[in-house]
């Protein structure tokens, strides 16, 4: 007897997001999956994020913002109305323009190592405030190619006080959790340490945090081809059938 793949019991997925509304969630509700979303981490703001207001920091040719809680971080209007301004994907582009920030330049490869290998504007002055736990992919990449990085690093990210509750009390049965980034696959391993694993299975968003994991001694059982919510949901699916 052939069992339709419509039939199968779908596991309690846990996506570290607060948002209900965050594409990552809403796109495997609408695939039939019980999403559990609530954070794993909390951001720190670091005293160089003040220092973003200071005008002398902005006369360089290029922004480049490898994140959302960046975009949070930065003054608003910008110091330099004329510098140009680079994402690493759609989420930071979106997040930019949320604050009337124009975009110019968003990779087609969603990544740091696209945002380096599509680099469109040569030998140029950078501004790059980031997390503290940021890898090195991007100053390092762009310098090699020329340009003058002036990285700031503005905020990192702790693990959230105790693991919440809404997880702790489903964790039992939580069948997959998807990493969207090594600081939370960081507070995964330490939150739920006291509760034991079982056979939850881990989707890590990108190589990075794949290798973060494994660090970790908990190896990704998936990765997602890229940080979109179609990949997320590809990389669940293949650890369900």
């Amino acid at each position: 007897m052939t069992t339709n793949p419509a039939d199968l019991i779908k596991p309690p997925v846990v996506v570290p997001r607060d948002d209900p509304h965050d594409k990552f969630v809403t796109t495997l509700k609408q695939a039939g999956y019980g999403v559990i979303h609530t954070a794993l981490t909390r951001t720190v703001k670091l005293p160089q994020a003040e220092e973003l207001t200071d005008p002398d920091l902005w006369q360089a040719d290029w922004l480049v913002v490898t994140s959302k809680t960046t975009v949070g971080l930065l003054p608003n209007p910008l110091p330099n109305p004329h510098i140009k301004v680079a994402a690493v994907g759609a989420a930071t582009s979106a997040a930019l323009q949320a604050r009337g920030i124009d975009v110019d330049f968003v990779p087609a490869d969603h990544s740091g190592t696209g945002l380096v290998a599509e680099w469109p504007g040569g030998a140029a002055s950078i501004l790059l405030p980031t997390s503290q736990l940021a890898a090195d992919t991007v100053p390092h990449g762009l310098t090699k190619i020329g340009c003058t990085v002036n990285r700031r690093e503005v905020y990192t990210t702790a693990a959230v006080e105790k693991l919440p509750e809404v997880i702790a009390q489903s964790w039992p049965s939580v069948g997959i959790v998807v990493v969207t980034a090594s600081s939370v696959g960081r507070a995964l391993v330490e939150l739920v340490e006291p509760l034991g694993w079982r056979r939850q299975k881990l989707v890590s968003l990108g190589e990075p945090t794949a290798r973060t994991l494994e660090k970790l001694g908990h190896p990704a059982h998936a990765v997602a081809s890229s940080p979109t919510p179609e990949a997320v949901l590809e990389a669940v699916e293949s650890l369900v059938a």
